[in-house]
């Protein structure tokens, strides 16, 4: 045989293999086309194949609601690096649209920034330089006021003289 493969003798049509579908339990008989796969075929068509799919996808998704995860830990152990990379774009993608629902319902902080002095949270920043030595900080409307930054005055109220301004921060994904 110049191919290495196994010699089927020819079957007998009235005495072919059978199976019965996991999907519908209707018995179904060996074809030409399952030669080479028939101990792993498990469903009689493409209409139960597709069908044992989606109710898999469904318990899936199930499980993932649940807080349960529907992956093995180990998938990077016994999956190939393509299919780990492929793992790790779907759940960046699930990630994303998890993050613009809750922007949209309102319950995320929607790409807030935090104060440089007092790390609150706020839609808003003002760049400025405090003291030649630190460099350029991100401060918040409540700490831009005090004396010791520029006391609400954009060019500086004259008790810091190493303050400067260099512009405004907004977060432009805000919900109003």
């Amino acid at each position: 045989n110049p191919n290495n493969l196994p010699e089927m003798k020819a079957r007998n049509p009235n005495n072919l293999p059978e199976k019965v579908c996991v999907v519908c339990q209707r018995p179904f008989t060996w074809r030409k086309k399952w030669e080479r796969c028939w101990d792993d075929v498990t469903t009689c068509s493409k209409r139960c194949n597709n069908e044992r799919k989606r109710s898999n996808r469904i318990a899936r998704g199930a499980a993932d609601a649940e807080g349960e995860d529907a992956m093995p830990c180990d998938v990077s152990l016994d999956a190939s690096d393509g299919a780990a990379e492929k793992a790790n774009k779907k759940a960046a993608k699930k990630a994303a649209k998890a993050e613009r629902r809750a922007r949209r319902e309102g319950v995320s902080s929607g790409g807030q920034k935090a104060c440089d002095l007092c790390a609150r949270s706020v839609d808003l920043l003002i760049r400025c330089e405090i003291d030649r030595s630190s460099g350029w900080r991100m401060v918040c409307g409540r700490c831009w006021k005090t004396p010791a930054v520029a006391g609400g005055v954009p060019d500086g109220d004259g008790q810091n003289p190493n303050y400067r301004y260099g512009g405004l921060w907004k977060n432009l994904h805000r919900t109003t």
